[in-house]
């Protein structure tokens, strides 16, 4: 048993490239383990050969995250009852779908090489309005977890900009 620890604790330390720890324990990023997690789940990140790579890597991550959470929102507005959480729900819906746009615009500013922070800053405002929808009503947000994760996508991004 003691080996088969052993094993797996040496595999995951040392499944991760340099190049991808560096990405992930920038200054700013305060949940490296999330980056890990996710860029160790990706294949493309173990061909990757710079922190460009991986930077386009996390941008299709966070962008597809997004695509999820717009859907599973849309998913509970179909079925929220209290018109209090239903207009939470409607406010998340348009940031939402404002935070798709601006992963599409952080891609486009990604792939011509200009700056992303300004795209980057509109993103992370759009998952705070879907916060403070639900936090001006003094409702707990069932998006609550998710809004975390997009927050940490666009902190990785902002972090590492290329």
């Amino acid at each position: 048993l003691i080996s088969l620890i052993f094993l797996c604790v040496t595999k995951l330390a040392t499944s991760q490239s340099p190049l991808v720890s560096d990405f992930c324990h920038k200054g700013g990023i305060q949940e490296p383990n999330f980056c890990l997690r996710f860029l160790g789940l990706d294949s493309r990140s173990k061909t990757a050969t710079s922190a460009h790579d991986l930077e386009g890597i996390t941008i299709d991550w966070g962008s597809e995250y997004a695509k999820t959470v717009t859907s599973k929102a849309l998913s509970f507005l179909q079925s929220a009852t209290d018109p209090k959480v239903e207009a939470a729900l409607s406010a998340c819906v348009q940031a939402y779908t404002t935070l798709n746009f601006d992963f599409n615009t952080i891609r486009a500013a990604f792939q011509s090489g200009t700056s992303i922070a300004e795209q980057a800053a509109n993103a992370r405002l759009a998952v705070s309005n879907c916060n403070q929808a639900f936090s001006e009503k003094q409702l707990l947000s069932p998006l609550a977890n998710d809004n975390n994760k997009l927050l940490s996508f666009i902190q990785i991004i902002l972090a590492n900009g290329v």
